[in-house]
């Protein structure tokens, strides 16, 4: 049973893959990254993706008591943690102005600041993206240098789910597009 639900893993994860390629051969290549979310949003509409979380990500215990849920996602370049808050305190806006705010100095041009909403499924889907210096922040109290933001505020009928990853620009950049596909899916 075991080797049935990791060849299962393995070829939703090697489809995702081929997907992604797929979608980004198809895609004029000076699209920005708002036009790209928008051209993958389209797409998971009209594909109705199944329910999976890629092989390359790793549910583990919330390290907060705040945290809902979170994962652990690998790629080539490194590591970094998902992090998902459920109805926490404050507004949408206020949320993403304290997210924003923990960036400082100059950004890193593969990652400028962007927010975008995005309507489908009955959801709201708010997607924010920033990079510079990360003075700290919300456990993750370590400040460094061209790190990246890339986060999602979903609404749906009843709850208020906050997704955010934060990591170096590169190891962020690898893996943004499976993140915004596996969010914009509602696969979490």
């Amino acid at each position: 049973m075991n080797k049935f639900k990791l060849a299962s893993y393995i070829i939703a994860f090697f489809s995702g893959v081929i997907l992604i390629f797929l979608i980004d051969f198809d895609q004029p290549t000076n699209l920005n990254p708002i036009e790209k979310i928008n051209n993958l949003s389209s797409q998971i509409n009209s594909n109705k993706t199944a329910s999976t979380i890629p092989a390359n990500w790793t549910s583990i215990k919330p390290s907060s008591s705040m945290r809902d849920k979170e994962y652990i996602i690998r790629n080539s370049m490194g590591e970094f943690n998902l992090i998902v808050f459920k109805n926490i305190g404050g507004s949408t806006e206020q949320n993403i102005n304290r997210w924003v705010d923990q960036f400082s100095g100059d950004e890193n041009p593969l990652l400028p600041f962007q927010k975008k909403e995005i309507e489908q499924n009955d959801k709201n889907f708010i997607f924010v993206q920033n990079s510079g210096y990360f003075n700290g922040g919300m456990g993750q109290t370590e400040a460094f240098d061209n790190a990246g933001l890339i986060a999602f505020i979903v609404e749906d009928k009843s709850n208020i789910y906050y997704y955010k990853a934060v990591s170096s620009v590169e190891i962020l950049m690898e893996s943004k597009e499976e993140l915004i596909s596996t969010i914009l899916s509602s696969n979490l």
